[in-house]
C-alpha cells in the first residue's frame, strides 16, 4: 500500500491510507480503547517523530497520528498553501473518514501543538491538550536565515523545489537545522529527515506550513478554549526560547500547567521513554481519562 515508505520506517505496521478530497492521508494508528488520542507533528516532520511514545501510549488508548498535508507521506492533490484554520478543517474530514466522533486529547509539538489549539477552536473540545515547546511566538531566528529565503513565487515553485529536494541531503543543512534545535539525535534519526526532505512535496509543505501560521490571530481566539491544558517546554530549545514561550502562555492560558525540563527542541526524540512519562502523566492526571 505504501511502496514509497521505507521498510524501516518507524511504525510501518500501524500505516493506513485514507482518502478525504483532494488528500491522500498517511495516517498511522494503533491500540484499541474507546479513547482516541491524536498526535501532531511539527514543521518539516512527519508521523516517524512519534517513535515509540506512539506504541507506549496505544497500550491504553487508541493513537492516530497523521502526516499532516504537505508533509512526509500524504500527497496532497488540492491547494497547496493551507493555512492554520484550513489544516484544522482537514483535520476534521479526516477525523470523520475515520469514523471516530472526537479527539478525547490531542498532543502536538511545535506547530503541531499549535494546530491542535485551532483545531479545538473548531470542533468539540478536546478533554486534554499537551504542547510539547508549543510554537505560540513569533517565529525564531533559525526561520529568517534558512527557510524565509525560499519562500516566494520562483524558489516555491515545482521545478525549484524538486531541484532543491534533490541537492538538500547532499549539502549540511538538514543537519544544521537539526542542531539549530539543540537536539543530540543519532545519525539514524537524523536520516530519517534527511529522507522526508528529499520528496520535493515535503519541502514545500513544511515552508508553506509556517508561512501559514497567525499566531497574534490564534492567540486572541484561544479564550475560549475549555481544555485542560500542558504545556511542556525545554530550557535549550533553540527555536523557540522558553523564557519568551513562559510569558505567552501565562498571558493567554492563565490555568495552563507548564512543565519546564532540560533538552532540546525535539526531545520527545532524543529522550523518547522520558517525554512518554511526562505525557501519561498529563493524559492521567484528574479529569484526563474521564
Amino acid at each position: 500500500m505504501f511502496k514509497s515508505i521505507p521498510e524501516d520506517w518507524p511504525n510501518r505496521s500501524f500505516s493506513r491510507k485514507v482518502q478525504t478530497g483532494d488528500l491522500s492521508w498517511h495516517v498511522q494508528i494503533a491500540g484499541n480503547s474507546p479513547i482516541h488520542v491524536l498526535l501532531l507533528h511539527g514543521t518539516g516532520s512527519s508521523a516517524h517523530t512519534w517513535g515509540e511514545l506512539l506504541r507506549e501510549l496505544a497500550n491504553q488508548y487508541t493513537v492516530i497520528a497523521p502526516d499532516l498535508p504537505g508533509h512526509g507521506f500524504t500527497r496532497n492533490l488540492g491547494a497547496k498553501n493551507l493555512n492554520l484554520d484550513e489544516l484544522a478543517a482537514k483535520l476534521t474530514q479526516l477525523r470523520e473518514a475515520l469514523n471516530i466522533e472526537y479527539f478525547d486529547h490531542i498532543i502536538g509539538h511545535s506547530a503541531g501543538a499549535t494546530l491542535a489549539l485551532s483545531y479545538t477552536l473548531q470542533n468539540k473540545q478536546a478533554k486534554t491538550i499537551v504542547g510539547l515547546n508549543p510554537s505560540l511566538i513569533s517565529l525564531p531566528s533559525f526561520y529568517h536565515r534558512f527557510v524565509a529565503p525560499f519562500l516566494n513565487p520562483i524558489v516555491t515553485s515545482s521545478f525549484f523545489t524538486a531541484v532543491l529536494a534533490d541537492l538538500l541531503p547532499h549539502t549540511k543543512m538538514i543537519d544544521s537545522l537539526i542542531d539549530s534545535t539543540n537536539t543530540n539525535l543519532n545519525s539514524e534519526k537524523r536520516n530519517r529527515y534527511k529522507t522526508l526532505f528529499k520528496n520535493a512535496d515535503h519541502l514545500n509543505g513544511s515552508m508553506s506550513f509556517m508561512a501559514g501560521t497567525d499566531i497574534p490571530g490564534l492567540l486572541e481566539k484561544c479564550k475560549h478554549i475549555q481544555s485542560k491544558l500542558t504545556f511542556i517546554l525545554t530550557e535549550d530549545d533553540g527555536w523557540i526560547p522558553a523564557q519568551a514561550l513562559k510569558q505567552v502562555i501565562q498571558q493567554y492560558f492563565a490555568k495552563a500547567k507548564v512543565i519546564e525540563i532540560k533538552g532540546g527542541h525535539m526531545f520527545h526524540e532524543a529522550n523518547e521513554t522520558y517525554a512518554t512519562e511526562l505525557i501519561e502523566a498529563a493524559l492521567n492526571e484528574e479529569g484526563g481519562e474521564s
